[in-house]
């Protein structure tokens, strides 16, 4: 009783907040023409049509990250713009029309060469030397990460592939689905039992369960109203698995090695259910919604309020308004935060003990914040266009 009424409560409080005036469409196509902006046309290190993403060392500041060319932050980029053309004037889709039109040419540099139709976060095309630890090998053909399920399902909803190369793509994911619980590293011990998709399409790879990772891939499923699969049921088991016990709270690193952050995890959770309600999470809104409200009541950063006010709005929610600074600031803010929404995290590799020693030793060196200055724009884009749409007190 007491957590429904902390729930009512945040709700009530939510809806007396002042009201910031809404921005109009001239504020909204200066935001996109600074996205529009930031695609790289022409660069000696960046690929033509890229947006450009920076890499450092965990709780390295955002001036000492590195720049890096990878095809997940343009995915999520054109992905997330296209989702919100619905809620815009016909300038503003023109100005997506032209940054989709000028991402398609990046896509093939992180494609499978081998016909598989998947893709890697990292080029494919040429040598990749990791900009952080000399003694890590160069990533070129004898050694390098393989494909994975996050870039490949995220890359081809970017890309609108065809129905039928979505439904080959699906079938192909279910050899990397159902492995035995002794290959299964990083999640809890009651997690191991359930089959469901691993993160990383290479066959000799350690398995890894992260949910947000799943979460993209059902959302994959529902947006192309796929079969649903065996794998995909097992999918949906995990993901329930994590809200019901609430372990993206708890352990949330465990449960998600690639995002690490409870507000990250929200945010996914809540694309998926908006995409399509799925009856298995429906029932455990209120609690998610609650904990959002929470989060956000205890965070002093301004992206991760805004992340947790687009997943309130998503789940049908009006959230609490926010202070804003003049743009200048905010921007700086946003573009030059220190909270990566994606991480590369090399400890997840081992197994216990190791882990556990390597993680007290070298866990700096062996964790890397992922960061994409206009994806944080589109991220704050995203929050105006969907605390406008929200209803208070749903």
């Amino acid at each position: 009783m007491k957590a429904v009424g902390v729930f009512f409560c945040a709700l009530l409080l939510a809806s007396f907040y002042p009201a910031k005036a809404q921005p109009g469409n001239g504020f909204i196509h200066e935001l996109l023409k600074r996205i529009e902006q930031q695609q790289i046309s022409q660069d000696s290190f960046f690929i033509s049509g890229i947006f450009p993403s920076y890499v450092g060392k965990a709780k390295d500041k955002f001036s000492k990250r590195r720049p890096e060319n990878n095809v997940f932050s343009t995915s999520i980029i054109v992905y997330t713009l296209k989702q919100l053309k619905p809620k815009l004037d016909e300038e503003s889709c023109r100005i997506i029309d032209n940054i989709e039109s000028r991402a398609k040419k990046i896509f093939t540099k992180f494609e499978n060469k081998n016909g598989k139709g998947t893709y890697n976060f990292w080029r494919l095309d040429t040598a990749f030397k990791f900009p952080f630890n000399s003694w890590l090998p160069v990533v070129y053909r004898s050694w390098q990460l393989p494909d994975d399920m996050d870039c490949t399902v995220m890359a081809l909803l970017a890309q609108d592939a065809k129905d039928s190369t979505a439904a080959k793509m699906h079938l192909q994911m279910q050899q990397y689905a159902g492995y035995p619980a002794k290959k299964v590293r990083q999640v809890p011990a009651n997690y191991k039992n359930i089959p469901a998709y691993s993160t990383w399409f290479g066959k000799k790879f350690p398995v890894f369960y992260d949910v947000c990772v799943e979460a993209n891939v059902l959302n994959f499923v529902q947006e192309y109203q796929l079969a649903w699969t065996k794998a995909d049921s097992a999918t949906l088991q995990f993901i329930v698995e994590v809200v019901r016990s609430k372990d993206y709270l708890k352990r949330y690193t465990e449960i998600s090695p690639y995002y690490i952050q409870p507000p990250i995890i929200l945010y996914h959770l809540a694309r998926l259910m908006s995409a399509k309600p799925i009856p298995e999470l429906e029932k455990f809104k209120t609690q998610l919604v609650e904990d959002a409200m929470q989060l956000f009541s205890q965070s002093n950063n301004q992206l991760v309020k805004m992340i947790l006010a687009s997943a309130i709005c998503k789940w049908g929610y009006q959230p609490p308004s926010m202070d804003m600074p003049d743009e200048p600031v905010l921007y700086q803010l946003l573009e030059e935060n220190d909270m990566p929404f994606f991480v590369g995290n090399m400890l997840s590799f081992p197994r216990e003990p190791l882990k556990t020693i390597l993680s007290a030793m070298f866990k700096r060196n062996l964790v890397y914040y992922d960061h994409c200055p206009a994806y944080n724009d589109v991220l704050y884009l995203e929050y105006l266009l969907l605390n406008k749409k929200s209803g208070a007190g749903k």
